[in-house]
């Protein structure tokens, strides 16, 4: 009996009663279970508080948000529009601290640098060129009653236009006739100016006549039977004959007659050879007692090279030339046309009608007056007064010696003056 007594001992543990289990009722075991519900429920709100706290301490870099989403965490997980959060303005830092965030500041916006407005560049005057003097007249109340005849190659073309702009104001005054072929010049061929002129000028009615050629005569002329290269002696002799031909020609038709000389273009040997026959024009256009118009200073720079981009008649910089270096834009037109204006404008400012003839200098009266001595009469003078006044200026170049004064000139000094009356009271 002893043995089982231990093997149940053993087997079964003995259910000892609690201390306290003679004091507890049946009230305190029912209230066991309530215990254990307060108990969760508790810790169920202290997590939720510690989940809250975590929230707030992470949105404290966030002030806006923090107050705009308090409750983010009663809503359902859910994608909620929300209006855009609106710019903070920078705190002020009351002192420095670790652990502060700086306040971050943005920086300004530079805005793009705006270029100086260049002012706009003036309009291009628009001048009329007409084929005839019928033409400029036609359909007016107040026709113009001086024309402007160009007559000449392609270039002369391009001059036409520039003097249209240069007297476009005046266009109720003053109209240009163009009457041009393009690969014409002095030469016969392929256009005889001389034959062709009469008609030209009857059809212009002209005040004056503008001749621009040469542009294309650097080919070789006919001498006999055999062909004179250009720019040789013996070619230059011949070309000048033709040269003074057409222009007496056109001086007995037209009368003011103007000979416009040639611009250098961009080929510099080309240039070379327009500046040996503006020597030719220049001196052949004063044997005839014609006006001539240098327009060569006007489209080089100041070391006489070629000039393609220069100032213009409004004072801007301008293109002048075009890319093939040989015609002219319409700035280049009208400078062109510059250089030839001043005659014309002289010209159509003499009284009455030109006549053929009429412009041609009077030797006798174009003489320029003596600077010292009496007036030189128009005689020939005597060879052995020439020989005297020559050995008087030398005196006065090389040795310094004043010739002997002249009875009435300024540097007569003598008393009485002449052709003074004598004084009353002057002593016998």
């Amino acid at each position: 009996m002893c043995r089982q007594v231990q093997i149940a001992s053993i087997d079964r543990p003995v259910l000892r009663p609690a201390p306290d289990a003679h004091r507890r009722g049946p009230l305190t075991a029912s209230l066991a279970p309530a215990r254990s519900k307060a108990l969760r429920a508790g810790l169920a709100v202290l997590v939720a508080l510690v989940t809250l706290g975590l929230a707030l301490v992470s949105d404290a870099g966030r002030p806006a948000l923090a107050q705009a989403d308090f409750f983010s965490f009663l809503r359902p997980p859910a994608t909620v529009p929300r209006a855009a959060p609106k710019p903070q303005r920078p705190a002020q830092n009351s002192g420095w601290w670790p652990f502060q965030p700086q306040p971050q500041y943005e920086q300004p916006q530079q805005l793009p640098q705006q270029q100086p407005k260049r002012p706009a560049a003036p309009a291009e005057p628009e001048g009329v060129v007409y084929g005839s003097a019928d033409a400029a007249v036609q359909g007016k109340r107040a026709a113009p009653n001086q024309f402007i005849l160009v007559i000449g190659d392609r270039l002369a073309a391009q001059l036409a236009q520039g003097l249209a702009d240069s007297y476009a104001p005046d266009r109720a005054r003053i109209a240009v006739i163009d009457n041009t072929a393009d690969d014409s010049g002095y030469l016969p061929t392929p256009v005889d100016w001389i034959t062709r002129a009469p008609d030209a000028i009857a059809a212009g009615r002209p005040s004056v006549t503008v001749v621009a050629l040469g542009s294309e005569d650097l080919q070789p002329i006919k001498d006999g039977e055999a062909f004179v290269q250009p720019l040789t002696e013996r070619w230059l002799e011949l070309y000048g004959k033709r040269v003074d031909e057409v222009l007496t020609a056109l001086r007995d038709k037209a009368g003011r007659v103007i000979v416009t000389g040639l611009a250098p273009v961009a080929n510099t040997a080309l240039s070379d050879d327009y500046a040996k026959l503006n020597e030719v024009l220049r001196t052949r256009a004063a044997r005839a007692g014609l006006a001539f118009a240098n327009v060569w200073d006007g489209f080089v720079d100041e070391d006489g090279k070629y000039l393609a981009n220069g100032p213009a008649v409004d004072g801007q910089r301008r293109r002048l030339r075009f890319n093939d270096g040989v015609r002219f834009t319409r700035a280049g037109g009208r400078k062109l046309a510059f250089f030839v204006q001043k005659d014309i404008n002289r010209m159509l400012e003499e009284p009455g009608k030109a006549q053929p003839g009429a412009d041609l200098p009077n030797p006798a009266s174009s003489r320029p007056a003596a600077l010292a001595g009496p007036p030189v009469p128009a005689k020939t003078p005597d060879p052995m007064a020439v020989s005297a006044g020559a050995k008087a200026a030398s005196r006065v170049l090389k040795d310094g010696i004043a010739p002997a004064p002249v009875r009435g000139r300024a540097d007569d000094f003598s008393w009485p003056p002449p052709n003074a009356e004598p004084a009353a009271n002057a002593p016998r």
